[in-house]
């Protein structure tokens, strides 16, 4: 996803490194910045897909599982799956249910990582959304509770280019709206987007839910 042309050869090249497959992949290039991408192995298609999402250059990839039958000009590029904490969560609110459904604000739930039937211990719940590409970016919701008000602040793993102005990931080649109307003499708004909506991945301890001294089941381990 870019304004700008696509290093085709480079992209081949690149992605192919950074997947690190067992089997050989193709890329067949279509037109307009988009490749159809084949897989020997379905392992390997599966682990790209469930590794998303990728960048290349900075900008976003996005992907699409294809059946042979459908028409590559009718294919909606429009959502992508992201991992995105929620920061601010009282502790008594951090469970599955609760987190899933204050998560749908943002976008189709696909996953959320907690204990069903308890909290999940941490600085913050973190779940797996598809996020609408042609929408800004949620940078929070409101959480009232107990008569008291909250700011979940909600920050986005992986987050590379995006748009400070708008909080859009896809401008479709158009540019930014509310930077070209500044341009055309508007006054232009404080950015309410910027770096502090990139969350720091998982590989940190600010995750850290180990338990100790016993399983969930009663038995030491």
């Amino acid at each position: 996803m870019t304004e700008k042309g696509v290093n085709s050869e480079g992209f081949r090249i690149t992605m192919s490194q950074i997947w690190r497959l067992d089997g050989w992949v193709t890329f067949k290039e279509l037109g307009d910045q988009c490749f159809l991408i084949e897989f020997q192995k379905i392992e390997d298609k599966e682990k790209v897909l469930s590794g998303r999402p990728w960048f290349f250059d900075r900008h976003l990839l996005t992907m699409m599982e294809v059946d042979e039958k459908e028409s590559i000009d009718g294919l909606k590029f429009c959502f992508e799956p992201f991992w995105i904490q929620l920061h601010n969560f009282p502790l008594s609110v951090m469970t599955e249910g609760f987190g899933e459904q204050f998560a749908k604000a943002i976008g189709s739930v696909i996953r959320l990582e907690a204990e069903a039937d308890g909290p999940a211990w941490g600085r913050c719940l973190r779940v797996r959304v598809a996020v609408d590409l042609n929408k800004p970016l949620l940078r929070g919701k409101w959480l009232r509770l107990d008569d008291k008000q909250h700011w979940i602040s909600f920050k986005y793993e992986r987050l590379q280019n995006f748009c400070f102005q708008c909080g859009i990931l896809n401008h479709k080649g158009k540019g930014c709206s509310t930077a070209l109307n500044a341009q055309q003499g508007d006054t232009l708004p404080p950015s309410q987007y910027g770096p502090w909506l990139r969350g720091q991945p998982r590989n940190t301890n600010i995750f850290d839910s180990r338990r100790y001294g016993g399983s969930k089941g009663g038995n030491n381990q």
